[in-house]
């Protein structure tokens, strides 16, 4: 259901504005938290001791401000080419 109603694309990286930053990161509870896609969890998270990312920084940005480069999860109807 989650997934016909929500599809998610697996991005590569994320470039966020700066004043975006401090906004949450809504993947992790909309996407992530459910049973279509909580087996990305491992592979795009916990495998690499990163803890769930809440914001945006905390999705581009490790604990120390460097940049991250993750593969995520990212609503698709959210991305346009």
């Amino acid at each position: 259901m989650v997934s016909r109603h929500m599809p998610a694309l697996m991005v590569h990286d994320v470039d966020v504005p700066q004043d975006l930053l401090n906004k949450d990161y809504p993947a992790i509870e909309m996407l992530y938290y459910t049973d279509a896609y909580e087996y990305l969890l491992g592979p795009h998270f916990n495998d690499k001791g990163v803890y769930h990312p809440k914001t945006m920084r905390q999705l581009c940005f490790d604990g120390h401000g460097a940049p991250r480069r993750l593969v995520v999860l990212w609503n698709a109807r959210f991305v346009s080419a």
